[in-house]
């Protein structure tokens, strides 16, 4: 029983090392040569030594990680340890730059993106802690076109982000449209960027000072020349 014991111990300490079958079979049918035992019994043993292997051999290629490491399946906790693209941060920019890659994974054959984010839980972060909102109203036509997209997005939020069988994805979004107040001084410029707006496809129109009292009673019109509402799918 020495010699098992030996044995046992040479490959404990072959640590990260592939032992075949053929060749513990090999060895074990030397080492029991002289030794009178039944066939059963020998098979059990064997039986019992492949299953140790095996555990081994899986305890192993956990805490060595080799050429064909798989993190996700058995460490589903840690990163991969390759990626095409790492982004620092999981904000509201950083998640957004990963989930549009990763739609044109066909065309890009496979792209890997990972995202570094140093509070997952979200409970510090600004993009769900702070104020957010959005308009239609810029003076250039790529951020125009940016935010129509933007809010044709959050409007099939559903087809984009729903989970099977959960709950449908709620935003929160108050789609109350977005206002600007313009005195005499900078009315000429929310005009000509009403212009750009409008020929861009964006949903603004202007209002005068009376309609903007007959729309928003509350708000002190002295002063205000001009104002640029975006209509709905728009707000915070």
């Amino acid at each position: 029983m020495s010699m098992w014991k030996g044995l046992h111990m040479t490959a404990r300490a072959a640590h990260g090392i592939h032992i075949s079958s053929r060749f513990i079979h090999k060895h074990m049918r030397l080492c029991t040569r002289n030794i009178s035992t039944s066939r059963p019994v020998q098979n059990d043993f064997f039986k019992d030594l492949e299953n140790q292997f095996k555990a081994f051999r899986e305890k192993a290629a956990d805490a060595m990680p080799g050429s064909d490491w798989t993190p996700f399946e058995k460490n589903s906790s840690l990163p991969p340890e390759r990626a095409d693209i790492v982004i620092v941060g999981g904000g509201v920019v950083g998640w957004s730059i990963a989930y549009w890659l990763k739609q044109k994974e066909m065309i890009r054959d496979g792209v890997r993106v990972l995202v570094v984010e140093r509070d997952p839980t979200y409970s510090q972060a600004s993009t769900v802690l702070s104020a957010g909102g959005i308009r239609q109203q810029f003076s250039l036509p790529e951020n125009i076109h940016l935010s129509m997209a933007s809010a044709d997005f959050m409007r099939n939020i559903n087809e984009h982000l729903s989970v099977l069988n959960d709950d449908p994805v709620d935003l929160q979004f108050n789609h109350s449209g977005y206002l600007f107040l313009a005195s005499e001084k900078v009315a000429h410029i929310m005009e000509e960027n009403y212009s750009t707006q409008r020929y861009a496809g964006a949903k603004v129109s202007l209002l005068s000072p009376t309609q903007l009292k007959e729309k928003c009673p509350w708000i002190n019109t002295d002063g205000v020349v001009l104002a640029s509402y975006g209509l709905p799918l728009t707000g915070c």
